[in-house]
């Protein structure tokens, strides 16, 4: 509807003229008015589909027609938005990709002309890890990325042309995913790892589970377990891939080497697909503590004991006797009575009576001695 031009023409004899547009595809866009040669457009105009015309127009008489042809050039308004190309847009990389790699390119174009098809990128919002080239549309890491942290990000990417009057923008979406890498050292779970166990418990018997896991969480591999240090005479074994710590033989708390407890170290190593051990480690303690059952019987330092005294000893005269008992068990299960047991047994005492753990045992004399009457003794201590 909108008025182009408008056409003249003079006729020497002052005849009436009358204005006209010839050929198809400009009837299809262009109209004239037959008196007065307004040019109009029938249809709105597209300089991104066609960006010239040649148009015949004619004028006539009643004498005849003449034509003309007139090039119509269609200027450019900015009117198009950036075009993204070949989305949707998407890209893996691995977590250790170093900063300033580039990933990925963008593709937008703008068919306007001038500042009104020139396209400049950016992200919105702006990453913290990655940027992109305002003019070439690539993609970069900027800050070191991490697996266990993030796994994927979802971006935005704005295309803005150059207008200044009017600009027009378009946007697309960049999904990064980041792929696990072998970066992280494994790490014992359920720490720490301490245990009572009674001496008496079977060879054979699981002591308690040991457990680590690889920190890796895209494709974690598997643990092995070896006791590195402290598995006094191997009493204790450690299955390399259960990670079940057994008992592997009798214990005895009495024994020295075993009645302060243990201190084991326990390393987990990552196994590489083969089961081979790879480099990544960690290592912990397992502290073990060997509880006392009641399994010693009290003992006295000799089976036999013999002293000649005279019978002028007063009473409570001590024989000149080393006599020590000891139990060697522990707390209360080395508690143990003495007493002396035989024909005669009460013309002496014996102290002390209740003992735990080791005593030295004093025998006295409990009554007036007598040889002609007594002339030897012979009892039990117990």
């Amino acid at each position: 509807g909108a008025s182009v031009t408008q056409l003249l023409a003079r006729d020497p004899d002052n005849d009436p003229l009358v204005f006209g547009v010839v050929g198809e595809e400009a009837v299809r866009y262009f109209a004239v008015e037959s008196g007065t040669g307004v040019v109009w457009l029938r249809q709105p105009l597209d300089r991104e589909t066609k960006s010239e015309f040649q148009v015949e127009f004619s004028v006539s008489d009643n004498q005849g027609v003449i034509k003309g042809t007139v090039n119509i050039q269609v200027g450019d308004v900015n009117d198009n938005a950036p075009t993204f190309h070949n989305q949707p847009y998407s890209v893996r990389i691995p977590e250790n990709t170093p900063v300033a790699t580039p990933i990925f390119i963008v593709n937008a174009t703008d068919p306007d002309q001038g500042t009104g098809g020139s396209v400049l990128f950016s992200l919105q919002p702006p990453s913290p890890f990655f940027a992109i080239d305002g003019a070439r549309g690539v993609v970069t890491v900027i800050r070191a990325l991490d697996y266990e942290t993030t796994q994927a990000f979802q971006l935005t990417v704005h295309a803005t042309d150059q207008d200044k009057t009017r600009p027009l923008s378009q946007l697309a979406n960049l999904a990064i995913t980041i792929t696990d890498v072998q970066d992280m050292p494994p790490v014992f779970v359920n720490l720490p790892y301490s245990t009572n166990i009674y001496e008496n418990l079977p060879p054979g018997s699981t002591v308690r589970m040991v457990s680590a896991i690889d920190q890796d969480r895209g494709r974690p591999r598997g643990i092995g377990y070896t006791v590195v240090s402290g598995n006094t005479n191997s009493i204790f074994a450690l299955d390399y891939i259960s990670g079940a710590l057994t008992l592997n033989g009798q214990l005895d708390r009495e024994n020295p080497l075993y009645s302060a407890g243990f201190i084991l170290t326990i390393r987990g190593t990552e196994l590489n697909d083969d089961r081979t051990p790879s480099d990544a480690t960690v290592v912990t303690t397992f502290n073990i503590l060997v509880i006392d059952v009641n399994d010693n019987a009290p003992k006295f330092n000799s089976s036999e004991y013999s002293v000649r005294i005279t019978e002028l000893a007063q009473v409570g005269f001590a024989l000149p006797l080393f006599i020590q008992a000891q139990d060697e068990d522990e707390g209360s299960n080395s508690m143990f009575q003495v007493f002396l047991t035989g024909n005669n047994s009460e013309h002496f005492t014996i102290s002390p009576t209740s003992v735990q753990g080791r005593a030295d045992i004093r025998v006295r004399v409990a009554v007036p001695l007598d040889f002609e009457t007594i002339n030897g003794y012979q009892f039990s201590v117990s």
